[in-house]
This record gives C-alpha cells, sequence and structure tokens, in this order.
C-alpha cells in the first residue's frame, strides 16, 4: 500500500513569457520497504519533485497523498504537523547545526518532537548500523562527509518517519563511497521499513532500488519497476 502518492503534478514558475513548466503531469508512489530512485540531470525538476512530496511547496495543480491524507486539503499547521510527523529529509547541505554535538543534534529531534520517536534502544541500535555510536560526542566539523551524512540520516529516522527523502546523497562521491550508499539506504529501506525515496543524477545507484523512475524536462517516467513473485 502506497505511503506516498503523486497524482498529476504541475508545477509552474513565472509569469507570461517568463512561465516555465518545470514538473509535467507527474504521477508517482511509494511504499514501506522500499529504495525508490528518481534519476535525472541538473535543471531536470528532481529538487522541485523532492519539495512537493515532502511538503515543502505546492504544486500548481494535482494531489499529493501522505497516508491517505490529500495534503493540499490541509491548513498550515496540519501540513506541518503531517511533515513533522512522517516525513524525514536528508539534504545535500545535511544541515547540521554546527555548534551541537551529534547527541545534541539528536536530543534537537526530541524537543521539536517529543513523541512517537524511536526509542533509546532502537536508537542505539540504528547508529550502531549506521557505523555512528562513537561519535555521539562530536561536533560537525569533527566529522568526514562520510560520517556527517549518516548524522544527518539518523537524525532524519530518529523522529521515526514513514518516508524518507534524500537529495544526491552520492554528490562527489568515488564509486566505492556509491556502492556503501547504496547498500546503506536499501538497508535502512528494509530494516526500518521506510520508504527512502531518493533523487540523484547517478545511476551506479539503480543496483540497489526496487524501482528507478527517470526525470527529464519535467517529466517522470518508470525505467525499473520492483521485481515481484
Amino acid at each position: 500500500m502506497a505511503v506516498i502518492e503523486l497524482k498529476k503534478i504541475n508545477k509552474y514558475f513565472g509569469s507570461g513569457t517568463s512561465r516555465v513548466h518545470v514538473l509535467s503531469d507527474i504521477n508517482f508512489s511509494a511504499e514501506k520497504g522500499q529504495l525508490i530512485l528518481v534519476i535525472g540531470p541538473s535543471g531536470s525538476g528532481k529538487s522541485t519533485f523532492l519539495t512537493i512530496a515532502g511538503g515543502l511547496q505546492r504544486p500548481s495543480s494535482g494531489n499529493v497523498i501522505v497516508r491517505d491524507q490529500q495534503v493540499d486539503q490541509l491548513n498550515k499547521k496540519q501540513r506541518d504537523r503531517l511533515r513533522l510527523n512522517h516525513v524525514g529529509f536528508v539534504l545535500q547541505s545535511y544541515a547540521l547545526v554546527p555548534y551541537l554535538k551529534v547527541r545534541e543534534q539528536l536530543e534537537f529531534v526530541r524537543k521539536v518532537k517529543p513523541k512517537n520517536n524511536l526509542t533509546n534502544s532502537e536508537l542505539k541500535g540504528l547508529l550502531i548500523q549506521l557505523g555512528i555510536e562513537d561519535l555521539v560526542n562530536k561536533y560537525p566539523g569533527q566529522l568526514s562527509g562520510g560520517q556527517t551524512q549518516r548524522v544527518a540520516i539518523a537524525r532524519a529516522l530518529y523522529a521515526n518517519p514513514d518516508i524518507l527523502l534524500a537529495d544526491e546523497p552520492t554528490a562527489a562521491l568515488d564509486s566505492e563511497r556509491v556502492v556503501e550508499v547504496g547498500k546503506l539506504f536499501e538497508e535502512l529501506a528494509k530494516t526500518q521499513n521506510k520508504a527512502v525515496v531518493v533523487v540523484t543524477h547517478d545511476s551506479r545507484l539503480a543496483t540497489f532500488a526496487d524501482k528507478v523512475y527517470e526525470i527529464m524536462d519535467g517529466h517522470l517516467q518508470l525505467k525499473s519497476p520492483a521485481v515481484t513473485g
């Protein structure tokens, strides 16, 4: 059963002769336990797709449905609550607070969202799974790029969302690191039972995905469906 659906999504920017059709009749769905890639080059509409899927901006037309709730029918407070409780983000910048230790980054999540997060034992297991259990007293500036990424993933998953959205998680990584990231997201989708949606230009991740979509000039096409049976 789909935990997130996009139905006939269109997005325009600008007006008159400057009007640009960024997304065109997009249809998309994701279920828990799936890793789904949306692959496309720079300027293809990937980031707009991700921010609309995550409720950070509204489409010009069409419907976004999260856990059977039609997002455009919710007021701002309801949309914010839906996003807080059910959608996690791993952005390119990682957006860690530079003056907070890893442990404090996670504590901050608990202050913003006091209920329905991972339990202490579940969080400990996640940190071990991500290989960052020994970094909890480090500041972001003391972490490598890969460690920073894993902390950002832990922070997103600590809130126990149904959906994890990741933006270009393999940017500037060599092939060995890409394989590590692909395996990690595949494992997280299965073991944490999340719908993991990754927007990327990196086709090397396709090996690990249940479904692969291609986005080009605002048009989305399913290239590789999940194998069932």
